[in-house]
């Protein structure tokens, strides 16, 4: 059990890193940037602030995990041209339940989250938006968005439009 709780760790840490706003700052951006908004694509870029894995378990064939962070400024850059928008977040929180045999992960994100959405990948992609509040969603096991968000609640700021 433990040799499997090993190599499902990782997993399911990355599931809960793919959509959060401290991610940038690990992942390696793509030379052309992300295919996240309709007219042109992005880079992400951050500095500052922390993240910590809080809580992973599982039960009933589901791996829970919670990750937060605080303290992270963020810079969308449009790759065609000069403009970019850096903003600051005070703070996020994720719950991932990824279900062990269809691959399903359920995200509940809240606080200050950048989530992008790639063109088409995802059912309502491509786009950009900084959400504060919550957003809830399910991807399929390559991180995939299928349906539409199933809940959003606060905020939204379309970045894809500020840096038309």
């Amino acid at each position: 059990m433990r040799k499997f709780l090993c190599r499902l760790l990782p997993m399911s840490m990355m599931v809960a890193l793919a959509l959060t706003t401290p991610q940038a700052a690990f992942a390696e951006k793509p030379a052309k940037g992300y295919p996240a908004c309709s007219d042109f694509n992005v880079t992400v870029t951050s500095s500052g602030g922390t993240q910590d894995v809080r809580m992973t378990r599982i039960k009933d064939g589901i791996i829970y995990t919670i990750i937060a962070g605080r303290g992270t400024t963020i810079t969308v850059k449009n790759v065609e041209g000069e403009e970019s928008v850096t903003f600051g977040t005070k703070g996020s929180v994720t719950r991932t339940a990824q279900d062990i045999e269809t691959g399903t992960i359920d995200f509940s994100l809240s606080g200050a989250n950048l989530v992008l959405l790639f063109d088409r990948v995802d059912v309502g992609g491509p786009s950009t938006v900084l959400y504060t509040g919550l957003v809830e969603f399910t991807t399929d096991s390559n991180y995939t968005l299928l349906e539409p968000m199933e809940q959003v609640s606060g905020t939204q700021r379309d970045v894809c439009e500020e840096l038309s």
